[in-house]
């Protein structure tokens, strides 16, 4: 009955907190991992909304000024 008892509190005592800590040092990684993943899609992200809106700018830009040549009235060159 001895035997019995000592192997409770040593299995109840080292191995239960061997888990809590593994549990917690998994979620630690876990959690800096997830937010190391939204980081990199948030930088991915804006840097395409970046240049989507750049070249946005360059259609809207280029289609307001068909020509380069400046026509002033009642010159013909």
């Amino acid at each position: 009955m001895n035997f019995m008892a000592d192997f409770f509190s040593y299995v109840s005592s080292w191995s239960v907190l061997q888990w809590i800590v593994l549990v917690l040092i998994a979620g630690f990684i876990g959690q800096f991992g997830k937010m190391a993943a939204e980081a990199i899609a948030g930088k991915i992200h804006a840097r395409r909304e970046k240049k989507e809106n750049l070249s946005d700018l360059l259609t809207k830009s280029s289609a307001s000024h068909p020509s380069s040549i400046i026509e002033i009235p009642g010159k013909n060159f």
